[in-house]
This record gives C-alpha cells, sequence and structure tokens, in this order.
C-alpha cells in the first residue's frame, strides 16, 4: 500500500490560528467543511503517493531542497479558482518561487506528472462548494482583507494516515552561503 504525501509551508501558530478561524466560520455561514480537514498551509509539492520503502529516499531528496535563503511571505486578501476554491492569496515572491522548483526538481522522480508553476495561496473552501454557494462566498470576501505577513525559514512534508494530515518532518533552510562561512573559519 503507498503513503500520501505532500509538502507545504505552514504559517506560524498565530497566523495559522487567524485563518483557523475564518475557515471555521466560512464552513459554518456557507456549510462547506473540506478545507477544515488539512492544516493551514500553502503547497509547494501537491499529493503524491510512494511505496513505503521509498520514504528513506524521499526525507534524502527533501533534505538536499534545504539550500535556501529564508525570505518574506505576505498574504494578502482572497480570491478564488472559480467555481469552487475561495483562499487567501500568498503573493508570489522570489523565494516562494525558487523553493518550489528546487522542490520540483528534487521530487520530480516521485511524481509522474509534472507540478507545474506555483500559485501560492491557502484555501479557505473548497472541494463541497457548489457554484452558487461559491457565488456567494466571493461576494462577501472579495469585499473584505486580510494582511500578515512572516518569514519562511522552513517546509514541511506532510504525511495522510488514511483520516487526515499530519506533520511528518520540517526541513529548515540551511542556506548553502552559511555552510561555507562556517568552514572557512
Amino acid at each position: 500500500m503507498q503513503d500520501l504525501f505532500f509538502v507545504a509551508i505552514l504559517p506560524p501558530s498565530a497566523i495559522s490560528n487567524d485563518i483557523e478561524e475564518i475557515r471555521k466560520q466560512c464552513s459554518v455561514e456557507y456549510q462547506v467543511y473540506s478545507a477544515l480537514k488539512p492544516p493551514v498551509h500553502i503547497t509547494l509539492i501537491p499529493p503524491f503517493k510512494l511505496d513505503p520503502i521509498r520514504e528513506h529516499k524521499l526525507i534524502s531528496s527533501l533534505e538536499q531542497s534545504r539550500n535556501f535563503l529564508p525570505f518574506t511571505q505576505e498574504l494578502r486578501n482572497y480570491d478564488g479558482f472559480p467555481p469552487k476554491v475561495v483562499f487567501i492569496n500568498a503573493v508570489k515572491n522570489p523565494g516562494i518561487t525558487g523553493l518550489h522548483k528546487m522542490l520540483k526538481e528534487n521530487l520530480k522522480i516521485y511524481s509522474k506528472e509534472s507540478t507545474g508553476s506555483i500559485n501560492p495561496h491557502i484555501t479557505i473552501a473548497y472541494r463541497d462548494v457548489e457554484p452558487t454557494i461559491y457565488d456567494q462566498i466571493m461576494d462577501v470576501y472579495s469585499k473584505r482583507r486580510f494582511y500578515a505577513h512572516f518569514t519562511v525559514d522552513k517546509f514541511a512534508l506532510l504525511k495522510h494516515d488514511g483520516k487526515k494530515w499530519n506533520l511528518f518532518k520540517e526541513f529548515e533552510a540551511r542556506p548553502l552561503q552559511d555552510e561555507q562561512y562556517k568552514m572557512d573559519l
């Protein structure tokens, strides 16, 4: 049996808690609950299946992706992918684009399909949103404002246990420049 994984940025708990409250409020108001299942996150590599015997190689590939400089990630306002997905926009920047590109390259052996380019966001509602409900949600949320920012200095591997997504392992940034600097001392 294959395990299900995905790679994501998990915002700090204060921001995640605020967004979780927004997701809960949306769920109650519009009777849409699917978005409450995964933790608050920005997807870097979407879910993929992997044989358990290859898990250690996956970890090794992710270790190779730690060579990135921490960057500031802004979250700004609401948007959507019609006809089902409502989200908080995670502003595209060179840091997240570069991290995604590196992960995509290092993980290409685990995914038969390309993960494409990144359109960073944090989902508020999806899957169980009917098109008429989507229009109602977007009518309200497109008028609301949201802003937060945080430093991305790690990414996470999440694993599905058959019922929910769980944090499996975090990978802290380890920019190559820092390692070379320490070696020169």
